[in-house]
C-alpha cells in the first residue's frame, strides 16, 4: 500500500488545498488566458498559491492541471506541451509541499483526445475531478497510471428536474459509489455542482457511505457566485465553511478541501478544526 493510502485508512482527516483557478485570477491571470500554461511561464507564482495553502495547513496538494490535456490546450495551439506542462506542475507542487505532504496529479474533464495521461513520478496519486457522467469510467481505464499511483474521481452533480441531486447524465451518488468500488478507485468525492451547497454535500457523502467503505472526500464550493462587476464573489466565509466539518467527518469524510471561490483563508479556517477532530476532541469514525 502506498503512503498516501496509509494515510487515507488511518482514520486521520486529510486536509486538502482549496481552488486554484480563482487564485491565479488573483495573481494576474486574464479572461480568456491558460492556467494551466503559468506552470512553464509564470510557474514562481502557481508555487507561491501551493506555498499559501501549505501555511494554510493543507497536506495534500492538486497540480495545476485542471485542464492540461491535448483537446483543451488546442485552444492555444499548444498540445504539444501538454506533458511538459505535467511534469512542471508535479515538481512545482512538490517542492511546495509540506514535509510528509502529498500531491496529486488533477485531471478535469476532457474531450477527444484529451486523454490518456500519464502519471508523474513525484505525485503520489491521480485525482479526476469535476466529472459529470459515466464517462469518467473510460477516461480512468484510459490512463496510463503507474500501478503505485492509486486513483481518486470526484463527481459535481446537481438537482434534476425532480428535486433529486444527480450527476447531469442523471446518475445518483450511490450508482457512482458502487461503480467506483467495482473499477479499483481508491477514493470517491463530490466537489463543486450547480447550485450545491454544504446540506447538499453531506447528503452525496451520506449516500456514498451507504453503499461503500471505500474513503471518501468533499471539496465544496464557496457557495454559489454572484457576478458583480468583472469578478464573481463567493457568499461562503471560511467560518462558515469550517463550521460545516464536523458533520462532513460524521458523514464519513476521511479528506477535506476546497474547489471554486475558497482561498487559504477557507484551508486556514478549517486546520483547527480538523486538528481538534484528529486529536479525539471530536467523535471520529471507525
Amino acid at each position: 500500500m502506498s503512503r498516501f493510502l496509509d494515510a487515507l485508512h488511518s482514520g486521520r482527516v486529510l486536509l486538502m488545498d482549496g481552488a486554484m483557478g480563482t487564485e491565479l485570477q488573483k495573481a494576474g491571470l486574464r479572461d480568456g488566458e491558460c492556467g494551466e500554461l503559468w506552470n512553464l511561464t509564470y510557474s514562481e507564482r502557481v508555487a507561491g498559491i501551493h506555498r499559501a495553502y501549505v501555511d494554510a495547513g493543507a497536506e495534500v496538494l492538486l497540480t495545476n492541471t485542471f485542464q492540461a490535456n491535448g483537446a483543451a490546450l488546442a485552444r492555444w495551439e499548444r498540445q504539444a506541451d501538454c506533458r511538459a506542462i505535467h511534469s512542471a506542475a508535479a515538481e512545482i507542487a512538490r517542492a511546495a509541499s509540506a514535509l510528509g505532504g502529498f500531491v496529486l496529479t488533477d485531471v478535469g474533464p476532457a474531450a477527444g483526445d484529451g486523454l490518456p495521461l500519464s502519471g508523474h513520478p513525484m505525485a503520489d496519486g491521480v485525482l479526476f475531478e469535476t466529472f459529470s457522467s459515466d464517462d469518467v469510467w473510460s477516461c480512468v481505464r484510459a490512463a496510463c497510471v503507474p500501478a503505485s499511483h492509486p486513483l481518486l474521481i470526484s463527481l459535481s452533480y446537481l438537482r434534476g428536474q425532480n428535486g433529486e441531486l444527480q450527476t447531469p447524465s442523471s446518475h445518483a451518488p450511490e450508482w457512482f459509489a458502487q461503480h467506483a468500488t467495482l473499477q479499483g478507485v481508491a477514493a470517491l468525492g463530490v466537489n463543486c455542482g450547480r447550485d450545491i451547497g454544504m446540506d447538499e454535500t453531506i447528503e452525496i457523502v451520506r449516500r456514498y457511505r451507504s453503499v461503500t467503505d471505500l474513503p471518501l472526500f468533499a471539496r465544496p464550493n464557496a457557495g454559489t457566485p454572484k457576478r458583480k462587476g468583472k469578478r464573481w464573489v463567493y457568499p461562503l466565509t471560511p467560518e462558515a465553511l469550517a463550521a460545516c466539518l464536523p458533520e462532513l467527518f460524521e458523514a464519513g469524510v476521511r479528506m477535506v478541501g476546497g474547489c471554486c471561490g475558497t482561498t487559504p483563508a477557507h484551508i486556514a479556517a478549517c486546520k483547527p478544526i480538523i486538528d481538534t477532530w484528529n486529536g479525539g476532541g471530536l467523535r471520529r469514525f471507525e
